[in-house]
Formats: C-alpha cells, sequence, structure tokens
C-alpha cells in the first residue's frame, strides 16, 4: 500500500507527523492526489496504525479509482478504531461507487439506526433511494420536517428531491441559501450530491 521511500528517508518526530498528515489532508482538499499521498507516506511512517491517516489514505485511493486498495485502508483502520465514523462512512460509499446499489442501501440504513442523529448519513440514504427510486415509506421518513436542521443536509435533501421532480431551479434556490449559510461546510454534502447524478437529471 505505502509507496517506497529512498533509504535516506528519515522518520519524522510526532510533531512532524502531524504536520505532514495536515499537508496531505490540504493537498487532498485541493485534488493533489499524488502530492497528498507523498504526505502521507512521511506519517504512516511513524504511525502505521493511525486511524485518520489510513482513512485519509483510503480516501486518495478511491478518489484514485483503487477501490480495492481503498478497502484494506479502512478496514485497518476500524480494525484500530471500530467507532471511527469517517472509515465506516467511506466504506459505504465504497459500495455506492461499486454500483452495489442494494448492499449500499442496506449499509447506511443500518448506520443511521445505530447513528439516528447523523444528517449526513440520512442524506447518503435519502440519495440512494432518490437515485434508484426505491422504498418510498422510507424516502418520505427522511428529513420528514418542513425546518431546516443544523447541518446543509435539510437544504440539499429539498433540492435532490426537486432535482428528482425535473426542478433545477428550485434545487439551485436551496443550494445557494445553504451555501450562504453554512458556506464550505456544504463540500460534503455537494460532492454526495455531484456523485449521485441527481443534479444532472433533465
Amino acid at each position: 500500500m505505502l509507496a517506497e521511500l529512498p533509504p535516506a528517508f528519515a522518520a519524522p518526530p510526532a510533531l512532524s507527523a502531524d504536520a505532514s498528515l495536515q499537508s496531505a489532508q490540504s493537498a487532498f482538499n485541493k485534488k493533489q492526489y499524488d502530492e497528498a499521498m507523498l504526505s502521507l507516506a512521511r506519517v504512516l511512517l511513524v504511525r502505521p496504525s493511525d486511524p485518520e491517516a489510513l482513512n485519509l489514505q483510503g480516501a486518495i485511493l478511491t478518489k484514485q479509482g483503487k477501490f480495492d486498495a481503498a478497502l484494506v485502508c479502512y478496514t485497518m483502520a476500524l480494525k484500530e478504531s471500530p467507532d471511527f465514523f469517517p472509515a465506516r462512512y467511506n466504506v459505504g460509499s465504497l459500495l455506492a461507487l461499486r454500483h452495489q446499489w442494494d448492499a449500499a442501501i442496506d449499509y447506511h440504513r443500518n448506520l443511521l439506526i445505530e447513528l439516528p442523529d447523523n444528517e449526513l448519513v440520512e442524506f447518503k440514504l435519502l440519495l440512494l433511494l432518490l437515485q434508484q427510486n426505491k422504498d418510498f415509506e422510507m424516502q418520505a421518513k427522511l428529513f420528514a420536517t418542513d425546518v431546516p436542521t443544523n447541518t446543509p443536509a435539510w437544504y440539499f435533501a429539498t433540492a435532490a428531491r426537486a432535482y428528482t421532480k425535473g426542478d433545477a431551479a428550485k434545487a439551485a434556490k436551496y443550494l445557494e441559501v445553504a451555501k450562504n449559510i453554512y458556506g464550505d461546510q456544504t463540500a460534503i454534502f455537494l460532492e454526495e450530491l455531484d456523485e449521485s447524478r441527481l443534479n444532472e437529471r433533465k
């Protein structure tokens, strides 16, 4: 999994590892995946079992389309920290990326039962159900309130429903409001919406 490094590549102290992890995350956010992986290699030399580093490595590999390798990373992260949410979420996301729709829906439904207040999981489940046109009863229960919730999820859920009805203008208005209120917090929700491709429907 870990790229080979020159013999003279010395393992950095803990503080340097923290800085390298931050650099890796920053590069990942900029979609500079090779640079992110190089910074991450420095971290994993020092902390090979660090769940955050392993999860980030899995996320990079996922973006590169290396799903099997990514799953190994997520599994290793969860072995070290079984309740580490980012890795648990990413395992479910891999199922969707592999087009294993029923498994992905079941995974997120079960995760939502375990984490009923997690609006990102709820949103992901709604996207999957809308995308696959399944379980209308469950769809109706998700974000059933007319009042916005504590995250951008309600706005994005409303937008996703509008897209499925062909009302892109209405969807755009909700997304704009969410961006104005929540700023960068909308990034993960927008990424999930783009991945669902509901916003590409005519």
